[in-house]
């Protein structure tokens, strides 16, 4: 067993890793009363086209989401939900782009909670009959999320932004990817990915680090899995520039909504680490558009906004720096957003108190044995580890960094979505 130290934070993670490549971590809160455990394993909804020992393979989209139901799913149809409910726990899975994820939240009988999750998910049979009996309600949540504008606004933005990405639409799939699906698809998906060296297990909460790398490890001795290479995912060349200078489209919204995103290769920061680069333009974007900025006193003053938010996130190899907005007026806002990203302002006290804010936050986020979970499982396969200095990456940021940083923030390619009301919904 190591430990890993959360530097600045008096927290540790304990780690160690199975015979057969299953990667463990466990951070304890002796104050918790409740524990949390996850198995992720590195693929997901992206994952359409891959390849094992030079092979290559494609499925249809929205193989890994039917998956995750199958798996949820017992032989005789029954749910996996079930069994946890009856060890006092709540269970849960979730199919993200890049990574699957299954788990558990209880009080009570963590070494069966552990056992269950590791052997419900690592030995499955796949049948025929519970497979198709489960394509109809996977199509009618497809269905669903035609309905749902905040997701339909995303992958919209999603294809302004991208030329080949496989991100320009739900991981759920649309109703003709899940048709296609064949049980054979999600043999060869789970074939390829989900194996014990692709895999994850993170348990949280007021738990004996020893003891619970005790239970996962006599729990894969037990198992006999056969040696595979690790599937190669496949890598996409993306364009530098975005497809759609601006779109528009109507949902069912009450007033406008605004979406202004700038599409930033990693490659312009060279070597510099992106941790540091994404905290830096977070706390500049939070000093300029944040909910105690002058701007955006300013833009409500002025009825311009009904809100204002704006996010930096990674996709791949770009960075995406976006700012959102809710108008009555988007012609109008519009140029005053742009000139306001182009100008971003640099005020030491501001960036100081949101550099604060944002360390007192990931202190905070230290309480929740859930919230932990989730940071760690993002984490790895994010970033490919843990980040163990991020409060001294915070403290760290200067003036003289950031502006470094965002000189050329302007010059990078924008994609406006302005999203109007259907008519007969203002």
């Amino acid at each position: 067993m190591k430990t890993i130290e959360l530097k600045g934070l008096d927290e540790v993670i304990y780690t160690d890793t199975c015979e057969n490549g299953l990667k463990i971590y466990i951070w304890v809160n002796k104050k918790a009363s409740s524990f949390k455990g996850a198995l992720a394993f590195g693929c997901g909804s992206e994952d359409i086209r891959f390849s094992v020992s030079d092979k290559e393979y494609q499925v249809p989209y929205g193989t890994a989401h039917f998956l995750e139901h199958i798996m949820c799913k017992e032989e005789d149809g029954t749910s996996l939900l079930s069994r946890f409910q009856a060890l006092g726990s709540f269970s849960n899975a979730a199919t993200y782009p890049d990574k699957t994820v299954y788990e558990f939240v209880g009080a009570d009988n963590l070494e069966a909670n552990i056992n269950l999750l590791l052997d419900a998910i690592q030995t499955k049979t796949f049948n025929e009959t519970a497979f198709e009996t489960e394509r109809g309600p996977i199509i009618e949540e497809a269905r669903i999320g035609k309905d749902n504008p905040a997701k339909i606004a995303f992958y919209k933005m999603n294809e302004c932004l991208f030329h080949n990405y496989p991100n320009r639409t739900s991981g759920t799939g649309s109703e003709e990817d899940i048709s296609k699906i064949t049980l054979d698809d999600l043999k060869c998906f789970y074939d390829a990915f989900y194996i014990p060296a692709n895999a994850s297990i993170c348990i949280t909460g007021n738990v004996e680090p020893l003891e619970i790398i005790r239970i996962i490890k006599e729990n894969q001795k037990k198992k006999n899995f056969p040696q595979k290479p690790l599937a190669y995912h496949h890598q996409y060349k993306e364009p530098k520039d975005v497809v759609k200078r601006k779109e528009e489209i109507a949902l069912n919204v009450e007033i406008p909504k605004v979406y202004i995103s700038l599409k930033i290769p990693k490659t312009v920061f060279g070597r510099k680490n992106i941790i540091s680069i994404l905290d830096m333009i977070m706390v500049t974007l939070l000093a300029n558009f944040g909910n105690t900025s002058l701007f955006k006193e300013e833009l409500l003053d002025k009825k311009l906004i009904a809100s204002l938010a704006t996010q930096i996130y990674p996709e791949r190899n770009f960075l995406i720096l976006q700012v959102v907005a809710r108008t009555k007026y988007p012609d109008e806002l519009i140029p005053i957003l742009q000139e306001k990203i182009n100008h971003l302002e640099l005020n030491e006290k501001d960036i100081k108190r949101k550099i604060k804010s944002e360390i007192a936050t990931m202190i905070m986020n230290y309480e929740d044995v859930e919230n932990v979970n989730d940071l760690i499982i993002y984490s790895l396969y994010q970033y490919g580890k843990i980040i163990d200095n991020e409060k001294e990456i915070l403290e760290k940021i200067t003036i003289s960094k950031i502006k470094e940083t965002i000189k050329d923030i302007g010059k990078y390619p924008m994609s406006i979505l302005i999203v109007n009301p259907k008519k007969g919904i203002e």
